[in-house]
């Protein structure tokens, strides 16, 4: 795994047949990287660079095969926070559109939640006019520039609630279909075959999910999203997957991404989806998710210490990063291993010292500089990346020995040890594994699924109340697998 030359690390050898986690970069990361290319080593000095980094600020670039510290061939970039000038985007996005296609892949999202906001800035009383169409046409643009596979421009439901329907003009949950529907003409009619698109199913409901699918099922993209309620209920996921494999929509449908999870359960249960479908459907079936948890927790000062793996809790245990202007210089290392820590000093973070002035010529309180950021986001990544592997290699050794099935399965109370099979793989995760193997071969899987509610909806966590409205409350397990 580990190139002595070069110290590379190449993380993608890892991950075997898992499913395949993106990290959803930041355009603060991409920026560095991309300036650095452009300005030819002018954006950040050489001095600020430490001395280990063999090939510059390129070294963080970890979907470079050749100078990435560490290298990961799959990550997700949005639309949202991209540069949507076609004459721009080459320099200011060159981390992804400038790669090795043959080593990486990226999935671009089509800024649709950024959309529903008001973020990207949408004609909306003139939805199908030439303003709002060359919105459209700058995202279809980008995404078939930048991406290998990409998303089709959704309107999530939430875009039309009473906090977002003032932004948008959208008062139903017919306004965002009828909006994705056109979307999706337009990109199926406009497109030109750079770029394999997936299309994106949203619902609040089994309901609306049901009459979303149906609406939109016969376009013809080249695999599926799972946004909504679709992407956070596993009773709703599995249903869907049974109607798909009996009206041969996953045949020849060979990617599926779930929007934004960082649970560890869920990267566990989305590899045992792809391995049953791939088993019993589509050998070629992919099945991704994305999270920015890596980049995002680093914005408040966090980094990832180490994982915890315990029958009651799997999580990136995340701390305060060191922070102290007495550091500066400092030739302490680095405490906190992965393949970009492990180079560095606390005087690399630490950059500041008192009475040193920042690139607003202010004192500021912190010694961190805005090149601290993205040295901890790098290990950041490296160290959620392995998370995910880790995760998906104890759930497989631990498969060998445990096989409960769900017919078994009671709710438990949080100090209730009495069901805990494995001393390091959650039980919930167990239960799953045997559950959707016999959801793929079973003559009747809905009623399977039917026969499990009470299981699958132990397992829906935080991410389903997030989705649905569904109120502050968390259940007992799906609480231990947020991100520390």
């Amino acid at each position: 795994m580990t190139d002595k030359n070069n110290r590379q690390e190449h993380l993608g050898e890892y991950s075997r047949d898992f499913a395949v986690f993106l990290p959803a970069i930041s355009n603060f990361y991409n920026t560095f990287i991309s300036k650095q290319r452009v300005t030819e080593g002018a954006h950040i000095p050489a001095e600020r660079i430490p001395k280990t980094f063999e090939h510059g600020v390129e070294s963080l670039n970890f979907i470079n095969p050749d100078k990435g510290m560490f290298t990961y061939p799959t990550a997700l970039y949005s639309a949202g926070h991209a540069c949507l000038d076609m004459e721009k985007t080459s320099d200011r996005d060159s981390m992804c559109v400038n790669r090795d296609r043959k080593f990486s892949t990226i999935v671009g999202d089509s800024g649709g939640y950024q959309l529903g906001k008001g973020v990207i800035k949408f004609d909306w009383k003139d939805f199908e006019g030439n303003k709002a169409n060359k919105v459209r046409s700058d995202i279809l643009n980008w995404l078939e520039l930048t991406s290998d596979w990409a998303m089709t421009l959704d309107v999530p439901t939430w875009a039309a609630d009473d906090l977002n329907s003032p932004k948008t003009g959208l008062k139903s949950f017919q306004d965002t279909l009828d909006g994705t529907i056109y979307n999706n003409k337009f990109f199926q009619k406009n497109r030109l075959g750079q770029t394999k698109f997936l299309n994106v199913l949203q619902g609040d409901d089994w309901e609306t999910a049901q009459i979303w699918y149906d609406k939109v099922k016969d376009f013809e993209f080249e695999g599926w999203a799972m946004g909504g309620i679709n992407m956070c209920d596993m009773e709703i996921m599995l249903k869907r997957l049974i109607i798909m494999r009996d009206e041969k929509k996953l045949e020849g449908k060979d990617w599926m991404h779930v929007l934004g999870t960082s649970q560890l359960d869920w990267a566990c249960f989305l590899t045992q989806v792809q391995r049953q479908v791939r088993k019993h459907i589509n050998q070629n079936f992919t099945m991704s998710f994305d999270s920015a948890s890596a980049f995002l927790s680093t914005a408040n000062g966090l980094v990832y210490t180490h994982n915890l793996f315990t029958p009651k809790r799997w999580s990136y245990i995340m701390e305060k990063a060191p922070d102290d202007k007495k550091l500066k210089g400092s030739t302490i290392p680095f405490p906190f291993k992965s393949g970009v820590g492990e180079r560095l000093t606390m005087g690399d973070v630490c950059w500041y010292g008192e009475g040193d002035l920042n690139k607003n010529n202010k004192e500021g309180k912190t010694s961190w500089d805005s090149f601290s950021y993205c040295l901890m986001m790098a290990h950041n990544v490296y160290n959620h990346i392995r998370a995910v592997q880790i995760a998906n290699d104890m759930n497989d050794i631990e498969m060998i020995k445990h096989r409960p099935e769900v017919k078994h399965w009671r709710k438990t109370k949080g100090a209730d040890n009495t069901d805990e099979p494995s001393d390091f793989v959650p039980r919930n995760i167990l239960y799953f594994n045997t559950l959707v193997e016999q959801v793929f071969t079973s003559e009747k899987p809905m009623e399977v699924i039917n026969n499990a509610r009470s299981f699958l909806a132990d397992i829906r966590g935080t991410r389903w109340a997030r989705a649905t409205g569904g109120g502050k409350g968390k259940n007992n397990f799906s609480s231990l697998f947020e991100d520390g």
